[in-house]
């Protein structure tokens, strides 16, 4: 059997390298031991504080709402407002009270055209100390307040006088034989105004003095306050106010 022959220094340098190869890898083995624990440790770290932050939240418990009695009488009490507040704003849309689709295809007569028509009548009748002239939907309001011993026949033809000036302003046609024009009859099928007459006069018996012309008709209806029939003059005064309303 053949033997292997070596030199003594080859021994020991063989030696010193394995030694030191020993030691190396040693070191090597302890730094990279240590990196990977400090890595480790950095990286739990940082996963354990997210996974806390986010379990934080949820540990803490939502307080149950409880209804108690006033929360429902804020409710109602809600409702009704906004319930209101529709009423009101539909109310607004229309003139005066609710008339629905009857104030739909009336000719309107300007406010200019009133003042018009009551600066005309105090110029022709000296006897006329106030007067107003209102548009309520389908129905025009003459109110004449005359001087004191005004008579019965003359406030009434002079109350009529201011309707027909009114209605030569506004300018609407007239059919033959008729007194007043289309704007106290029709237009397009659509019935227009009538008149509503309230007259006083103090120191005169058959005053307050109530008139009423329907539409397409050229003759007044007249209540006085001297008639005996109280009736009539309680549908006159019934018929007024709702005007008023």
């Amino acid at each position: 059997m053949a033997r292997k022959f070596q030199f003594d220094d080859e021994d020991d340098d063989q030696k010193d390298y394995q030694e030191t190869s020993h030691i190396d890898e040693l070191e090597n083995m302890k730094a990279t031991q240590n990196d990977e624990s400090v890595t480790d440790t950095y990286e739990y770290t940082d996963e354990y504080s997210s996974e806390e932050e986010d379990i934080q939240p949820m540990a803490k418990k939502k307080k149950k709402f409880v209804w108690k009695w006033w929360h429902y009488v804020l409710i109602v009490f809600g409702v009704l407002f906004i319930a209101f507040s529709i009423y009101i704003f539909l109310e607004s849309r229309n003139n005066g009270p609710v008339y629905g689709d009857r104030c739909q295809g009336i000719v309107e007569i300007s406010n200019d055209l009133r003042k018009a028509a009551i600066d005309t009548a105090k110029n022709e009748h000296s006897e006329i100390q106030d007067i107003t002239l209102e548009i309520t939907c389908k129905q025009l309001k003459v109110d004449i307040v005359y001087k004191p011993g005004m008579k019965t026949k003359d406030a009434q033809k002079i109350a009529e006088n201011v309707v027909q000036t009114l209605d030569k302003l506004v300018g609407k046609p007239k059919e033959d034989g008729k007194t007043y024009s289309t704007l106290f009859g029709k237009i397009d099928n659509v019935s227009q105004y009538e008149v509503n007459l309230y007259l006083t006069s103090q120191d005169s018996k058959d005053f307050p003095i109530f008139g009423t012309k329907h539409v397409q008709n050229d003759e007044f209806s007249y209540t006085l306050a001297s008639v005996k029939d109280k009736e009539s003059k309680e549908k006159a005064e019934s018929t007024l106010k709702d005007t008023n309303e």
